[in-house]
């Protein structure tokens, strides 16, 4: 809010000036009746505030001019103890507002007879002066608000820019440096060791900076290199150099360039930002977890129980059975479904970053540590759910943190002295027999007791060969409307070969599978020619003892009960074999295979 205080001494001036002219005296008081401005005195006390019921705090409140002739008139005149002392006669009292609000009053003074006399016979001429004043404290106002939004303004922008994690800079239509960021200051301050540069030709080199103040277009992803021995860079003309992406958009005013604002990022925060968005986040209901066999059926039962809970949860099963699919319904189906879910698998980071993964660093707590810190997996998922996959990969020493996190609630970053509270609840997941590692060392008996509150066992999908087809069917709808294409479904042979698959890859496999299929196929039904070729491999059985004849005629036979009889499925069967269709309905003869 602007104050008459923020314009004090040009309030003081005023106050001199009028009762110079018009060689009377003038008080200005703020809204709380504090004296910014009095012509009689040389110099006002900070806290030197007229009385509540003095008549210039009467028209603040009123906010209307009024005018006392005599001290009888007005109630806390009648009131003062100092009233016999007292040479006023005569007082003009004016509110002063600014935008609809009363910021204050100005009061012009008569103590004597003479001067009361003057004012009366003046009065007129001496208001439109006093109207004119105030319009010089009304103007003066503006200008302060002007300033002090200019200066929220500018406040608010640099906020702004070092919020980011960019490296933002404004230039001006010159190519001057108006405002950048911490960070674009820290490439030259602590990566570069050189001066901040003043101009952008300081770090770009002409032709570039040339594009971007004069382009009038947007520049996206350009490979820059600052601090380069070359006309770039002349400031860190003799650092090393460090490759950075560049954007830039002009900023258009009147139809004119008037500077541009760049947003630069190095290589390695973008290479980081990948690395991050390797576990995207997935909506996952009831109907992504399919199947209508028990097991299945037990296990959505088992996750609706446990919706209310934040006890921990360990998943296991093999590689692609759909552990993280369980883990994000549990989420998904929990009070904790609008907070984060987390996902980190232990085996894809090495053990040296792992720890910093999962529960950050302090600014400085090692080489090579970002400025400002790191926050933690646990730190990003408070209140929500983290999902540890393939969790018997951890270090036996995180693990031995990780039990502390589950049983204290509390994560202390790397180079930190403060643990900080965390709500978080914890989903593993493994496809490795965790007891067997307990028992051979690798893992930690307390910690696989303590993940082990509610356990989960995901089944292969070559033990629950009733689920298939609903599989089948449900990844053939799904990527046949992502890749727009009109697929009615799987021939008799090619869903045979699917049926009779073994599936080691499990879920992940058949869904890999069927996306390629139906990229493969050219009409709507899929055929057994747009299988993957590595199931175009018939199922061999031990044939220790056989002689070649019996071998081959197994073989065929396996071929056939794979693929059918159909003249697409005998066409497939003759391709896995190796052999010529001829060839293959001639041994079948022989073998009386028909």
């Amino acid at each position: 809010m602007t104050r008459l205080s923020n314009i004090s001494d040009y309030i003081e001036q005023t106050a001199n000036i009028i009762g110079g002219v018009l060689e009377l005296d003038v008080l200005i008081v703020d809204q709380a009746l504090q004296i910014l401005g009095d012509s009689d005195l040389e110099s006002i006390s900070q806290d030197q505030c007229i009385r509540k019921d003095s008549i210039l705090a009467t028209v603040i409140e009123d906010r209307e001019m009024k005018v006392l002739t005599s001290k009888d008139d007005h109630e806390g005149c009648r009131a003062c103890k100092n009233k016999a002392e007292c040479n006023v006669v005569m007082i003009i009292a004016i509110p002063i507002i600014y935008r609809g609000q009363v910021v204050g009053s100005l009061g012009v003074i008569a103590n004597s007879e003479h001067d009361k006399e003057k004012m009366l016979s003046n009065k007129a001429n001496f208001l439109k002066f006093i109207d004119r004043m105030l319009e010089l404290i009304i103007n003066k106002l503006d200008e302060e608000k002007a300033f002090e939004e200019i200066t929220l303004l500018n406040k608010r922008v640099e906020v702004i820019l070092d919020s980011m994690d960019h490296y933002l800079v404004l230039v001006s239509e010159r190519g001057e440096i108006l405002q950048a960021n911490e960070n674009f200051k820290s490439i030259f301050s602590d990566l570069l060791k050189v001066d901040y540069p003043k101009v952008l030709t300081d770090f770009l080199d002409f032709e570039l900076s040339d594009r971007i103040l004069f382009g009038n277009a947007e520049i996206k992803y350009k490979e820059i290199k600052i601090g380069s021995d070359s006309e770039q860079g002349k400031t860190a003309k003799n650092s090393a150099k460090t490759d950075f992406v560049l954007s830039s958009k002009p900023v258009i005013l009147n139809q004119k360039e008037r500077g541009a604002i760049l947003s630069i990022r190095s290589f390695k925060d973008i290479a980081d930002e990948l690395t991050e968005l390797y576990t995207h986040s997935l909506d996952v209901a009831f109907h992504d977890l399919v199947g209508e066999s028990k097991v299945i059926k037990d296990i959505k039962d088992k996750i609706r129980q446990i919706s209310a809970s934040s006890s921990t949860v360990l998943i296991d099963g093999e590689t692609g059975t759909g552990k993280e699919v369980v883990a994000r319904l549990i989420h998904n189906t929990s009070s904790r479904k609008d907070q984060p879910f987390v996902a980190i698998n232990c085996s894809a980071i090495p053990e040296d970053l792992m720890e910093s993964e999962l529960f950050g660093y302090e600014d400085g707590a090692f080489t090579g540590a970002k400025k400002g810190g790191k926050i933690g997996k646990f730190h990003l998922a408070d209140g929500g759910t983290i999902f540890l996959d393939e969790i018997g990969e951890m270090a036996l020493h995180l693990q031995a943190k990780l039990l502390r996190v589950l049983q204290e609630q509390q994560v202390t970053k790397i180079g930190g002295l403060k643990s900080t509270k965390v709500d978080v609840r914890i989903i593993a997941a493994t496809n490795r027999k965790l007891e067997d590692c307990v028992k051979s060392g690798m893992f930690r008996e307390d910690l696989y007791y303590r993940l082990k509150v509610i356990p989960i066992s995901i089944p292969p999908l070559r033990e629950r060969k009733d689920d298939l087809s609903l599989l089948i069917d449900y990844f053939l709808n799904v990527h046949a409307k992502r890749i727009n294409k009109k697929i009615h479904g799987f021939s008799d042979d090619a869903l045979k070969v699917l049926m009779n698959h073994p599936w080691k890859g499990n879920v992940r496999e058949l869904r890999n599978v069927i996306e390629f299929s139906i990229n493969m196929t050219a009409s709507p039904m899929i055929r057994v020619s747009a299988l993957p070729s590595d199931m175009l491999q018939p199922v061999r059985e031990d044939f220790d003892g056989l002689n070649i004849e019996e071998n081959t005629r197994r073989l065929m036979r396996y071929a056939l009960d794979q693929y059918g009889t159909t003249t697409t499925g005998k066409e497939a069967a003759a391709k896995a074999l190796g052999i010529s269709l001829a060839t293959l309905y001639r041994k079948m003869k022989e073998y009386g295979l028909q």
